[in-house]
């Protein structure tokens, strides 16, 4: 069938299958989109049920800040009671605790009246952990933060007195608290030994002695702090786990500091997740107690399935279906019109191929591949025409193999052609420039055309150079291995320039290179009057 009929019918086709792949990309899309617009709708009320948590933890610990704030007397009997209910209420406190502050210069007339008053054990110091994990007495430092009274799940006597402000972090959530009057949230961490080894945060409130006050100035304007130690993960499970949908992996990540996210919770409900632009959909930013709190979603598989349907594949099978019902109906018709053209156009194109091998043969010589003799005379008769007409010089170069027929004597005709190939590949792979011409002339001999060339010498040193590297192997000749001998001519001189005396300058040149045997080229410049150059080898 004509490449017109073919192109026609496979243009329908391509029509026909973009048609119907673009109408299902386009349903694709639009479930796509509607599927994004849910999920970040999910992410969102999950992030959303999540800050209502936290933000019910901080009003609980504010009913406690304003009990302490009317003057209530603070001791163990009204702390335990008061902060028992804001625990029943929020698993996901696991204590609170009261935080006092003591200077230095305090701290020995603090541990006796802690001692006096009896609150914990006899033996009351200010301790803090060791790197083993032991209590030991706190270093010096300018300012304590003892833990005075708890309530919660660990009520150990021994944690009575630890100073939470022996690690920098919790120094600064403390000084930070107390110089702006606001709560102030730790970055979360493994809180270990003293409250329970939970994986969580602590919620720092300070109480100054007047509730007017937005921050104080002096250690004097306070009271103490109520710090609350709060677990990531029941904070998150229980909000979230009732809200987020079952086919929703999720990911809580601290972004306060940007340079440093810390991830705080993750949950997995797949492992498998998918790799497009659905593949992470972050919620609106959670802000409380000077932290900020981001929430990812991630699809997974069954999500996905659940919410998309077969109505884009079907729709692209279809219609790419009935396209190629038509593209075949039309094959037929053309088939059927155009047989008799199709057996024409094969016969017309196998003699076509026969003509083109045919002449091929003529020009190429069969072992080379090179043009051959014939071929050569054309082309030389063609490049004297233009070189006469365009006032340029004209260049001729002969290379022959040395003693070919002995070679061939010694290593067999079939080393001879292999031979004979692999100078054919390197005087080939030298000459590339437009209009350079490499032909085979006779069995040990190749003739090039090197129109617009001056100072050829340089190529006929490097045809004996190259061969020389091919390093074949040749007994009996100087340093026992195959050489070339190089005769070329430039000629400029007009008058001179016809294809037999180019062939002859280039024979006598092939001579005097043979009869120099150190350089194995020689290289001859015809102008007005005639001179006879031989270049140096270098």
């Amino acid at each position: 069938m004509p490449r017109r009929a073919w192109s026609v019918i496979v243009l329908t086709a391509l029509i026909g299958v973009g048609f119907a792949a673009l109408t299902a990309h386009l349903l694709y899309q639009k479930e796509q989109e509607a599927i994004r617009k849910e999920l970040h709708k999910d992410v969102n009320n999950a992030a959303m049920a999540l800050a209502r948590e936290v933000n019910l933890g901080l009003e609980l610990l504010y009913a406690v800040k304003n009990h302490f704030d009317a003057g209530h007397r603070l001791d163990a009997r009204n702390f335990q009671p008061l902060t028992s209910g804001v625990l029943k209420r929020h698993p996901s406190f696991k204590s609170i605790e009261w935080v006092d502050i003591v200077m230095h210069h305090q701290r020995r007339h603090y541990v006796q009246g802690m001692e006096e008053r009896g609150d914990p054990s006899s033996g009351f110091n200010i301790v803090e952990l060791s790197p083993n994990n032991q209590l030991i007495p706190a270093k010096r430092r300018d300012m304590y933060f003892p833990l005075r009274f708890t309530s919660g799940e660990n009520r150990e006597a021994s944690v009575i007195g630890y100073d939470l402000g022996s690690t920098p972090v919790t120094r600064q959530a403390l000084k930070t608290s107390f110089n702006t009057g606001v709560p102030v949230a730790t970055p979360a961490t493994t809180i270990e030994r003293a409250y329970g080894n939970v994986r969580g945060f602590l919620l720092i409130m300070p109480i100054l002695l007047d509730p007017e006050q937005l921050g104080g100035e002096d250690t004097r304007d306070l009271r103490g702090f109520l710090v609350a130690v709060i677990d990531v993960n029941t904070l998150v499970n229980l909000a979230i786990d009732t809200v987020i949908n079952d086919g929703i992996n999720y990911t809580l990540i601290d972004a306060t500091d940007p340079s440093h996210r810390q991830v705080l919770h993750t949950q997995r409900v797949e492992l498998a997740q998918m790799k497009d632009s659905l593949a992470q959909q972050p919620a609106k930013p959670i802000f409380f107690a000077g932290r900020e709190w981001e929430l990812i979603g991630y699809p997974t598989v069954s999500y996905m399935q659940a919410r998309q349907s077969w109505v884009p594949l079907w729709t692209f099978l279809i219609g790419s279906g009935i396209f190629l019902v038509i593209c075949y109906l039309l094959y037929r018709l053309q088939s059927r019109a155009y047989s008799v053209q199709v057996q024409v156009d094969q016969k017309t194109h196998a003699l076509k191929e026969a003509n083109s091998r045919l002449e091929s043969m003529t020009k190429c010589d069969g072992l080379t591949g090179l043009h051959n003799r014939t071929q050569f005379e054309q082309e030389l008769e063609r490049e004297i025409q233009r070189a006469l007409r365009d006032e340029v010089p004209l260049s001729l170069m002969v290379v022959e193999i040395q003693h070919l027929s002995n070679y061939n004597n010694q290593y067999g005709r079939i080393a001879g052609d292999q031979l004979i190939r692999q100078i054919a590949q390197v005087l080939d792979e030298m000459l590339k420039r437009p209009g350079d011409l490499v032909c085979r002339f006779t069995g040990s001999q190749f003739v090039a055309i090197l129109p617009r060339t001056e100072g050829a010498e340089r190529l006929a040193d490097e045809c004996v150079k190259a061969v020389k590297r091919l390093k074949v192997a040749f007994e009996g000749e100087p340093e026992d291995r195959v050489r070339v001998f190089v005769g070329g001519v430039t000629v400029s001189d007009q008058k001179e320039m016809t294809a037999s005396r180019l062939h002859a300058y280039g024979e006598i040149g092939l001579t005097r290179a043979k009869a120099d045997n150190d350089t194995g080229w020689h290289w001859m410049e015809i102008s007005a009057p005639v001179q006879d150059n031989k270049s140096i080898d270098p």
